[in-house]
Order: C-alpha cells, then sequence, then structure tokens
C-alpha cells in the first residue's frame, strides 16, 4: 500500500474479515461534508456575533482619543502645519507607540476617513478572532459562544475607558494581541512572550496587564521567579537614573501645582478622585472574578489567580505610587488600567459560573432540569437587562437604540436556538435561525456607521471650503469653539486650545500649566466646549461669565498669541464675519445621565486685532 492510501482506510468498517479501502473520489466526499457540517455548525455563531459587534459599537469616525493618532500621523505628514499646536508643544505620546508608523501609509494612501473606518474595522476584526480563542482556551466546549455574547454584548467600561472600543487607537490591537497571547500561555508560552512583546510596542499601557498576569502565572509554579520583581524595580531606577525612556521620569515627582491639574483634568489617573460609582463597579467585577476563581478547575484556578493578581496589583500601585507617592512615571503609566483585563475574563467566566452552580443546585437535579440550558437562558437575560437597563438610562439614541436592542435579542435568540435546541426535530428551527441570522449581519452593518454629517465634512478627503480658508489666514493661530477636529482635519492646521488637548497634562508638567492658563481665559465666555462632565474640567467656577466684548478683550489680551475666535454663536455689539458650513455641527455633551448640547451651521470669527 502506498503512503497515499493511508488515509483512506476506515478502520470501522470491515467486509469479510478485510479492511475496507475507499476510493479517493469517496474519501473527497466525505471530507467535504465533514467541512460543511462543520460551516453550519459555527456559521450561525459568527453571524450572531457579528449582529452583536455591530449593534453595540456603531461607528461614529474619529472621536476621542483616535483624533490624536490621527494628528500624530498628520504632523508627520506635514510638521510644519501643526508645530504650534498645544498638542505637541512639550511633547506627545506617540514617540511610545509604533501605532502611528503602521498607520501613516494608509492615511497618505486613501485619506484621513477610509484610512480611520479602515483601521477601526481591522483592530475589531482582530478584537473579535482573539476574543474567540481566549474564550475556547478558558470556557470551552459549549460556553465558548455564551462566553464571546456576554463579553460583546454587555457594556465594557471600567472606570473611565471601554475594552473593545468603537474607533481607531492601538488600544484595540494591543488588546487583541495581549487577549490571544494569553490563550496561547499554556500551549505556547514562546507565542505569549511574542505577542505580548507586540502588543508593548503598539501599546504599553494596555499590554502591561497581560504581561504581569504572564509572570505570576510563571511565578505560582516557579516561586524563585518572585525574585524578579523587585529586581525589576531596581533596574527600572537604575535607568531611571541614567535618564532613558521611558523610566526618565521614575525618580520624578509631581508639585503640588501640577498634582492639582491633574486631578481635575486627568481625574482618571488618580484613585482618589475616582467618584463613588467607579469604586462600586471595580468591587462587582473583583467579586464576580473571585467567584470564577472559587468555582473552576485547578489549571484555570492558576490563570484565573494570575489575573486577579495583577489586576489588584495595578491598582496598589496607581494608590500608592500615584496618588500618595505622586511618583511620575507611575501616575504616567496608569496601572489600574488592568482593569480591562479582570472585567473581560470576569465577562467571559460568567456563563461558566452560571453552569457550575446550576449543576450543583438540589433543586435542578430533583426537576431533572437541564443545566446547561437553564445557564444559557440566565446568560441571555442577564445580557437583555444589562442592555435594557442601557437604553432606558441613556437617551443618545445613536450609540443605543431600540434597533439595537432588537438585534441584540435576534442575535440571543439564535445563539440560544443553537445551543439548547439540538435534538433532531429542531434540525428545521435551526436552520431558520442560521437564516434569519445571515439575513440580520446585512442589516445590522447598515446600520452600523453613525457619523454625524459635520464629521463626514470634516473627515471627507474634499478640500476645505475656500470662502472659510479666506477667512482665516494660513500662518494664524486659532481657537474653535466646540472642538479641534475643524482645524486638525479639513483645514489641517494647528489648534491654540480645546479641552481635549488637556488630555497629556499629566505627562508634561509645561502641557498641564498651559492648559490651565488657557482654560482660565476663555472660561469667562463660557464656551460650547467647555464642560466639566465631559474632557473639559478644572476651570474655576469663580469666574463670572463676560460673553461681551469686554469678555472677549480679556481672552486675547491674556492670549497674546491668539489672532482669532471662531464661535459658534455671535457675540453682541462686536463685529465679526460670519461663515455657513455646509453640514450642521453638533455639539454634543452627557451630564449625569443625559444629553445636552447644541447645533448649528454658523460660525462667527472674530479677530484678536480688532478688539485688543
Amino acid at each position: 500500500m502506498s503512503s497515499s492510501d493511508l488515509g483512506q482506510i476506515d478502520a470501522g468498517e470491515m467486509n469479510d474479515g478485510a479492511l475496507r479501502y475507499v476510493l479517493p473520489t469517496e474519501a473527497m466526499a466525505i471530507a467535504g461534508s465533514t467541512q460543511l457540517h462543520a460551516v453550519l455548525r459555527t456559521a450561525p455563531f459568527l453571524c450572531a456575533v457579528a449582529i452583536l459587534w455591530l449593534a453595540t459599537r456603531h461607528y461614529f469616525g474619529i472621536i476621542q482619543d483616535a483624533r490624536f493618532y490621527m494628528l500624530e500621523v498628520l504632523r508627520n505628514l506635514d510638521p510644519a502645519s501643526f508645530s504650534g499646536d498645544m498638542y505637541f508643544k512639550f511633547g506627545s505620546q506617540g514617540s511610545f507607540s509604533l501605532f502611528t508608523h503602521l498607520y501613516q501609509p494608509f492615511v497618505s494612501r486613501f485619506g484621513v476617513s477610509a484610512a480611520a473606518m479602515g483601521f477601526t474595522i481591522a483592530g475589531q476584526l482582530c478584537w473579535i478572532f482573539a476574543l474567540i480563542w481566549l474564550a475556547r482556551s478558558c470556557a470551552g466546549g459549549r460556553y465558548i459562544w455564551l462566553s464571546v455574547a456576554t463579553v460583546i454584548a454587555t457594556p465594557g467600561a471600567y472606570a473611565f475607558f471601554s475594552y473593545g472600543e468603537d474607533f481607531a487607537t492601538p488600544r484595540l490591537f494591543a488588546e487583541a494581541l495581549t487577549m490571544l497571547a494569553l490563550a496561547l500561555l499554556r500551549s505556547r508560552p514562546v507565542w505569549t512572550m511574542g505577542l505580548l512583546v507586540c502588543a508593548a510596542a503598539l501599546h504599553p499601557l494596555m499590554a502591561l496587564p497581560g504581561l504581569v498576569a504572564v509572570f505570576v502565572y510563571f511565578a505560582f509554579g516557579r516561586p524563585l521567579l518572585w525574585l524578579a520583581a523587585p529586581l525589576g524595580v531596581v533596574l527600572a531606577g537604575i535607568l531611571g537614573w541614567f535618564g532613558l525612556q521611558p523610566f526618565a521620569d521614575f525618580l520624578k515627582t509631581i508639585d503640588p501645582a501640577w498634582f492639582s491639574i491633574i486631578q481635575t483634568r486627568s481625574a482618571q489617573c488618580l484613585l482618589t478622585s475616582w467618584a463613588s460609582g467607579s469604586f462600586s463597579q471595580v468591587l462587582g467585577m473583583f467579586f464576580w472574578a473571585g467567584v470564577a476563581l472559587f468555582f473552576v478547575e485547578a489549571p484555570d484556578r492558576r490563570f484565573m489567580g494570575a489575573v486577579l493578581v495583577a489586576g489588584a496589583a495595578g491598582l496598589a500601585c496607581a494608590l500608592v505610587g500615584g496618588d500618595l507617592a505622586r511618583n511620575v512615571f507611575i501616575v504616567e503609566l496608569q496601572p489600574w488600567r488592568s482593569l480591562w483585563l479582570v472585567l473581560l475574563m470576569s465577562r467571559i467566566y460568567t456563563p461558566v459560573i452560571f453552569g457550575l452552580l446550576l449543576a450543583k443546585s438540589s433543586v435542578v437535579a430533583q426537576k431533572k432540569l437541564n443545566p446547561f440550558a437553564l445557564a444559557v437562558l440566565l446568560t441571555i437575560v442577564l445580557i437583555l437587562v444589562t442592555d435594557t437597563t442601557r437604553l432606558i438610562r441613556y437617551s443618545y439614541e445613536a450609540e443605543f437604540s431600540n434597533l439595537s436592542l432588537i438585534m441584540v435579542i435576534a442575535a440571543l435568540t439564535v445563539i440560544f436556538v443553537q445551543l439548547v435546541l439540538t435534538d433532531g426535530k429542531y434540525r428545521k428551527l435551526r436552520l431558520a435561525s442560521l437564516c434569519v441570522a445571515i439575513v440580520l449581519v446585512p442589516t445590522a452593518a447598515l446600520e452600523w456607521d453613525k457619523r454625524a454629517p459635520s464629521t463626514k465634512f470634516v473627515e471627507s478627503p474634499t478640500p476645505p471650503p475656500a470662502d472659510l480658508v479666506s477667512l482665516l489666514p494660513r500662518n494664524a493661530s486659532i481657537y474653535w469653539e466646540g472642538g479641534a477636529e475643524t482645524l486638525w482635519l479639513k483645514l489641517r492646521r494647528s489648534s491654540y486650545f480645546s479641552c481635549e488637548q488637556g488630555t497629556g497634562v499629566m505627562f508634561h508638567r509645561e502641557t498641564a500649566m498651559t492648559y490651565k492658563h488657557r482654560l482660565d481665559s476663555v472660561w469667562p465666555l463660557r464656551l460650547g466646549d467647555l464642560d466639566p462632565s465631559a474632557d473639559c474640567r478644572g476651570f474655576d467656577l469663580t469666574q463670572k461669565a463676560n460673553r461681551t466684548r469686554a469678555g472677549l478683550r480679556n481672552v486675547c489680551r491674556r492670549e497674546p498669541e491668539l489672532d482669532y475666535l471662531v464661535m459658534m454663536a455671535p457675540i453682541a455689539d462686536v463685529p465679526s464675519r460670519m461663515w455657513k458650513s455646509p453640514a450642521i455641527f453638533q455639539d454634543i455633551h452627557l451630564v449625569g445621565e443625559k444629553i445636552t448640547g447644541h447645533a448649528t451651521d454658523r460660525f462667527y470669527i472674530y479677530s484678536c486685532a480688532s478688539v485688543r
């Protein structure tokens, strides 16, 4: 028999005491049938996951931190145009990530809008792929898709951030690489370390919890490894002493004036500035992760214990090193971000915990109920309760609407049918659910892009309006009320000040001081983007509103480098030039649990030279 015939023997079938040989064509048919069965078995779950993701993470364009990574690229492409921007004036975080260098060729080739959307889609696909692998490694068996659904469909917010974001930043890719690394930890540890190094090259803050968890995991088996922890601290101190990045700030302390600005503008960096609700959330995720630690099997218990230690160590380090010692390096490192991994793992194990608890329940045993089916149902109820609460509490329909909830219900129904109704008599129902899922994927995809008309206008590759360009000289320094996106993305110019540009106050003292001075200057005008619940915090509430000629003159005199102010409403008795935008701009803020804001397509341009 040739080697090509070896895989064609069916040892389970005998004919007169001899093995029956299967013809190559028959073997191919069997293999094709097996592959088709595997595809049909997986397809409904993949469709359901796609629907859940599209329904819960709409695309709003280049928003939040995505703006800064795009700005880093635009600055690299045209340094002169952004040399005066406050974000870059004293240094930025772009030098600590390779993401900008990977992003830049695509922005240069395809433009701002297409590159941002493409990277968002690519990052989200990587994230989902890594999540499936991690769920397969941890939950395993029948719980994989239920765990994936729980992670995606329940809010991923931890403190001030969320995992699996809906815009293009290196966090998406770093989280995906970290999850994939942890999924391979027990089978391919060398791959784990390589993936974590890649994640750290993209976003070291998001990769750090994974690195710590892996270290703790191995230290649990080899106690001598714990000695590496204090040695690492000593090494960091030595590197800091010689001024080597990123450890140059390891021996520096934040002074009171700087610390006060960080407390207000970047409260997430200091645990003592967190609201009580954030601590309640932290306690909840640690409690649920602790329950998982108690119930899972020994191999998973060691892994979950490592994640919990990494999370707790991150919080302790942030509190002691940041809030108490006021160490610059620790505040910059933001070790509390380890919470993303704790929350993620607690969500992955949620269905498993339900199944284990129900399997041990005497009531379930007495009534001969199926523990797995009940676990599926209980998990689905949990998801629907959280999403319904989300819909009721937050009135911003673009984020999560009634249609979003309907899509979530449909996707969960498909998962329930495929996981629970496995008997042959439900074959047609399972096939019908697959057809529904296939139809709903493009429907959800059509609702995914929720960019406002103004966002599409700002991101579009069309040249900036000639009338606007003529009103604002090329080299002028400009403040644009409502945010810097129009200046950055449309006009490709520096922004003199915006609340968002204060994101670097914990990295550079000069940025913090400049941010505070400029904020105090413009605050009396009560501009629309000065929102204490959003990026703009830390202004002097004792200053009275002064949206008058005198108030405008005061701003221009306090800021001698400022040339123009572009405002969303006119100032009485002050001459201005008006520009009418082809798109309506919406200035929306979340205050508490309510959405506030206003919309306009008219902007009033004031020259400081005319009022000084």
